[in-house]
């Protein structure tokens, strides 16, 4: 009889567990990181593009010296999220994270074609009309962030990174 008891105490904590680790702390990650970057105002639906990282820039540890950032926190709550990031000459990406850090999209944008992506809440309609032909769809509910990233070795890559992403969008999308 202690034998069964000891292994329905083993079962629930391993239970517990287990969805403390896959559930509880990435959506407290997330969560806090979401949080101070509102701290440093950095806006919803938008995207803000990262100094280039040198020892001075530095807010998370060894960010890579020769790559642009820019990020863009969303919520789906509010309907579809449109979100483009233009093409690159060399290595780029875009990848998108929910609300448990799960990077659920992923795009090159080696090359001239842009990404266009519809973030789209679950069980909220049909598309809005008048989106680019090229738009994939990604089911999405809540807040997540999009993330760029772009080979910029100089300040010349850099800057030229940088107006490249002053030309992305990262909105909320009303029909049309």
């Amino acid at each position: 009889m202690r034998w069964l008891l000891a292994l329905l105490v083993f079962a629930a904590t391993a239970a517990l567990g287990h969805f403390v680790v896959l559930h509880a702390i990435p959506a407290k990650i997330m969560a806090t990181a979401m949080e101070r970057m509102a701290e440093r105002g950095v806006p919803m639906n938008q995207w803000t593009a990262s100094p280039r990282m040198t020892p001075q820039t530095q807010t998370i540890v060894r960010p890579s010296p020769d790559l642009f950032y820019a990020l863009c926190r969303f919520e789906t709550a509010d309907g579809p999220v449109l979100i483009t990031a233009p093409g690159w000459e060399g290595y780029g990406s875009l990848s998108i994270f929910d609300r448990r850090t799960n990077n659920v999209f992923v795009a090159s944008l080696d090359g001239q074609d842009a990404a266009v992506l519809l973030l789209h809440p679950k069980d909220k309609g049909a598309s809005p009309e008048g989106l680019p032909d090229a738009t994939e769809t990604v089911f999405l509910d809540g807040p997540g962030l999009a993330l760029i990233r772009r080979l910029a070795p100089s300040q010349d890559a850099h800057d030229l990174a940088l107006s490249l992403a002053d030309g992305a969008i990262c909105d909320v999308v009303r029909d049309r």
